[in-house]
């Protein structure tokens, strides 16, 4: 309970400091610089590095003189970066005077950036002067030179459609890179030397939550109000994408569902096979994604603010980067829960260890992430984003926790019942074994008494040496009456035994062979398993014959199977085999001990037998 007070106060601390009011930054100019910051397509940019800038081309001494002044008035606005003349060093800012306008398609080209890497800033560019109309005097050329070098310090301009009346900028996006005379005015050098200034990005953090209602809100009701808000899309577009997200994101359930069950059987491996579920997953995430973001954006700006495409390109770049990042680390989430399953005994521990690797294992790997992409959490932006993400985090790992709880409860539950039923099973089929082998022992003494009783009056001294060999069988009944195995060579002197017996009331008329492989003669078989197959041919085969009849015992080995068969030359088998007792018995004795292993089967052609196949192991 104190851990959890202690927990709740730290958290309260934190989002106390994390709330507090910042020093309010003024309405000029970080209103229109947040307000070029939000612009959707054209977010504001800066330099990362020094300019070094060269004229080439046909340029006028004027021209440098005018250029030289330019440079330095916009090098004492710029606190971390420098701007001047290259030099030694190579330039990389390169201003073309040209004699005929440069042209891509129907629309002419004044500038040019160099390749950006993801979320740095400018590092080259090239400014191009001519007339792009023939009334365009070299003179309004000239004045325009100065606003047109300032601009390419920022990029980005105000929003459009325009939130309210806009001031002469040359951040107006009217204008764009233009030859118009559009002075430099003191607001706009306001705005460049807030943007060069050191902590910049942190200010502007600032700034995006101070003026969040009166800039950007404005900036979206824009975008909107420009589109038929009598369209109920218009102003209700996450309702109409909810729909058919649902429903794509349904059947994705249902089509991964259907391939787990296809690949459970054809990929035995459980990291090859959880890997291929995990990126057909993701691959379908992926495409949810793309769709709520692309739709949304299609549904909501209009096309005079920029022309969206249905399928956001962008988009799937962002998020198939994030996704294929985030693969492995789910092999990390399957092998630590996996660990936590194996190892963890106690319900309460699986639930705090299933909630730590949900929450805080995901959130570690965030900020680890985070601190190799920002080197340091230096933004209170920053903050309040790894602030949701962690309460995010903590939300899903509850619920995660609470179904977890419930799953290894109900677990446990039937692992215990089924425990509870192979008890009851084993008790079950060890009384049926215990049953079975008593009825085989009365039932073998009742035909055994019987033969003797037949020989006492013709035969005394026949009838005494039977009476022994019987005392032997019993005794050897009795000294395995606990045991529910034995080995093959065991049983097989057992029915030798026994027909020794029966070959004393037979005498001559009754012949028998037994065939075993050497290498089954310790191989473990239940007990009394052989010798009703034996009595069934003696008492219905050769009992049948008047002359001479004979019995074959063979047992082998087939790969992994062992096969146990009797044959005789009496008369075939009738239908309805098993309703002999001898033989149900032994059939019940098969099903308790290799449940549907084995087998038995008869036949009468080309030789009467009786046939046995059970596995090599039980």
């Amino acid at each position: 309970m104190k851990k959890s007070l202690y927990f709740l106060v730290f958290l309260t601390i934190g989002n106390y400091c994390f709330s507090q009011d910042q020093e309010k930054l003024p309405v000029k100019p970080w209103k229109e610089i947040v307000e070029i910051n939000s612009f959707y397509y054209n977010s504001l940019q800066k330099w990362d590095t020094d300019i070094r800038v060269k004229l080439e081309g046909n340029y006028t001494k004027n021209d440098s003189i005018t250029i030289d002044h330019t440079l330095k008035k916009l090098d004492a606005l710029t606190e971390t970066i420098s701007i001047k003349f290259s030099k030694t060093e190579k330039p990389n800012f390169k201003i073309n005077f040209l004699d005929a306008a440069l042209k891509e398609g129907n629309s002419y080209t004044t500038s040019s950036f160099g390749p950006q890497k993801q979320g740095q800033g400018y590092t080259s560019c090239e400014l191009y002067i001519y007339k792009i109309d023939a009334t365009d005097t070299d003179l309004e050329i000239k004045k325009s030179l100065e606003s047109r070098i300032a601009k390419m310090l920022v990029g980005g301009c105000f929003a459009y459609p325009p939130i309210e009346e806009k001031r002469n900028s040359i951040f107006h996006s009217i204008y764009g890179h233009s030859n118009y005379d559009i002075p430099l005015n003191h607001e706009d050098e306001a705005i460049i030397k807030e943007v060069y200034k050191k902590g910049f990005e942190e200010r502007l953090a600032k700034a995006e939550d101070q003026f969040e209602d009166s800039v950007t809100k404005k900036i979206q009701d824009a975008k909107i109000s420009s589109r038929d808000r009598s369209l109920w899309w218009v102003r209700n577009p996450v309702a109409l994408i909810f729909l058919p997200a649902l429903i794509l994101g349904l059947l994705g359930l249902f089509f991964i569902n259907s391939i787990n069950k296809s690949i459970s059987i054809k990929i035995k491996k459980d990291w090859l096979r959880f890997g291929t579920i995990a990126l057909i997953t993701l691959l379908f995430a992926d495409i949810l994604i793309v769709f709520c973001v692309s739709f949304y954006d299609f549904l909501t700006i209009p096309d005079d603010y920029k022309n969206v495409r249905i399928v956001r390109n962008d988009t799937i770049k962002s998020t198939t980067l994030f996704l294929v990042i985030l693969f492995p680390f789910l092999y990390l989430f399957r092998f630590i829960e996996l660990k936590i399953q194996k190892t963890a005994k106690n319900l309460f521990t699986k639930t705090g260890l299933i909630f730590l690797s949900t929450g805080f294992l995901p959130f570690a790997c965030l900020l680890i992430v985070f601190f190799i992409l920002k080197n340091a959490l230096s933004y209170q932006q920053d903050y309040y984003a790894l602030s949701k993400m962690f309460l995010f985090l903590m939300a899903i790992a509850s619920l995660r926790a609470l179904i977890g709880y419930f799953i290894f409860k109900e677990r446990n539950l039937i692992i215990e019942n089924e425990t509870k039923l192979a008890n009851l099973r084993e008790l079950k089929v060890k009384a049926e074994l215990k049953s079975l082998q008593s009825q085989i022992n009365p039932h073998f003494l009742y035909n055994s008494l019987n033969s003797i009783a037949s020989l006492a009056p013709i035969d005394a001294q026949k009838t005494q040496k039977m009476a022994h060999s019987l005392s032997d069988l019993f005794k050897y009944s009795i000294n395995r009456k606990d045991k529910k195995t034995n080995t093959i060579l065991d049983e097989v002197n057992m029915v030798k035994t026994y027909l020794d017996i029966e070959k004393i009331r037979f005498g001559d008329r009754l012949q028998f062979t037994v065939d075993l492989e050497k290498d089954l003669e310790n191989h473990e078989i239940p007990l009394f398993l052989i010798q009703p197959l034996v009595e069934n041919a003696v008492k219905h085969g050769i009992s049948k014959n008047e002359g001479q009849g004979n019995i074959g015992l063979k047992i082998s080995k087939e790969q992994h199977e062992i096969t146990i068969s009797v044959s005789d030359n009496g008369p075939n088998f009738p239908e309805g085999l098993l309703s002999g007792h001898g033989l149900q018995t032994v059939f019940d004795l098969l099903r308790l001990t290799y449940g549907d292993k084995a087998t038995l089967n008869w036949t009468n052609k080309p030789e009467k037998m009786i046939i046995i196949t059970i596995p090599e192991t039980i």
